[in-house]
């Protein structure tokens, strides 16, 4: 007989009271007052969200926001920063360590959780497939970025499902790897990216897609979901923590001194062509935050650039270590870039990291 977990749909709601009741269940689940459950949620109005430990003024566009009404708050799980709009489904699982047939390794469960929604997006006639460490993607594109956290003997596993996606407004409110660039090479950028309608040609009911993705958790973690409602134990909860995730402390956090978010430009050329590299970085912890990478050279497969991107992603910025990083990428997978090497990236890398004076200023090689 199947366990039964309880499956939540709270709806749209602002972007402080989805925060409070991320840390409520979470905590209903570890002191054992609410069952194992997957939770649905949307945002109203469309907001920005910083993770735990990023600051507000190195990762979002302040005065864009304001201007156009987007709310800016924190999440409970690390990670980076994301704009959600009224076009997106929040998909959550809340559970216990010790629950059968959840792995104790972390990678693991990450692939479990994202197989999850791998099941419910199948179901919508998609084929999509998990990228380390934490994404899923349609046809080398993202369509659900991933996270979790944990409170005591439970756990919180969280993703962000694109279904109608405003992208234009994301590059426009966010502090990406993209500003300054030309329009082509944005372009590029925001092709790294899809949704449900692009990828179906139409935009199913939420109702419908919302269903998918409960079968598809409920047939890969082997268990029956039954719709339920918070608990009153859970409504006194988040009517005492509300007034927390709507305060400024919690908003901006303490983190501001201890970061950094630089974007450094750079081109290097190569036989097989020239190869550009974006970079956001916290000089102040030595970390790549995020790359972007592109040029006129040819990659086969043409993921690999996107996966290289992904391996990149908050490795130290040091030079033995990219070397290290990019040298193992290339090692690890079966990639083909003609008149380009391994080292080139290295060099492309290191002209970024390694730039100095204005910020809009690019290095040629």
């Amino acid at each position: 007989m199947s366990a039964v977990w309880r499956l939540l749909d709270t709806g749209s709601l602002p972007a402080a009271a989805n925060m409070a009741l991320d840390k409520v269940i979470l905590a209903a689940r570890s002191q054992d007052i609410v069952p194992n459950t997957v939770r649905f949620l949307q945002f109203s109005p469309h907001c920005v969200l910083v993770g735990y430990h990023q600051a507000v003024e190195l990762e979002v566009e302040e005065e864009y926001c304001f201007q156009h009404g987007i709310e800016i708050n924190r999440r409970i799980t690390g990670g980076g920063n994301l704009y959600w709009d009224e076009g997106q489904l929040g998909w959550e699982v809340f559970a216990r360590k010790d629950t059968p047939g959840i792995p104790v390794r972390l990678n693991d469960m990450y692939r479990l959780m994202c197989e999850c929604a791998v099941a419910g997006l199948v179901r919508l006639g998609i084929r999509a497939s998990y990228r380390p460490a934490n994404d899923i993607e349609v046809g080398g594109r993202k369509i659900s970025g991933t996270g979790g956290t944990e409170i005591g003997d439970a756990f919180m596993y969280q993703g962000s499902l694109l279904t109608d996606f405003d992208v234009d407004t994301m590059v426009k409110c966010l502090k990406l790897p993209v500003q300054k660039l030309k329009d082509k090479q944005v372009k590029s950028f925001k092709e790294r990216v899809t949704c449900l309608r692009e990828v179906l040609g139409y935009l199913p009911p939420m109702e419908t897609i919302k269903q998918a993705m409960a079968e598809g958790f409920a047939e890969v973690l082997g268990v029956k979901l039954e719709p339920g409602k918070l608990t009153r134990e859970e409504e006194e909860m988040l009517a005492q923590e509300l007034p927390w995730f709507q305060s400024e402390k919690w908003i901006r956090g303490t983190r501001t001194l201890s970061q950094d978010n630089r974007l450094s430009i750079a081109e290097y050329k190569t036989p097989g062509g020239l190869i550009r590299v974006s970079l956001r970085l916290d000089r102040t912890r030595s970390l790549i935050k995020s790359a972007f990478i592109t040029g006129d050279f040819f990659a086969y497969p043409e993921r690999s650039i996107l996966d290289l991107e992904a391996a990149l992603k908050n490795s130290s910025i040091r030079a033995s270590d990219v070397q290290k990083t990019v040298r193992e990428f290339f090692a690890s997978n079966e990639v083909r870039i003609p008149g380009v090497e391994p080292d080139d990236f290295c060099h492309a890398l290191y002209l970024a990291i390694n730039r100095t004076g204005d910020e809009n200023e690019q290095v040629l090689l």
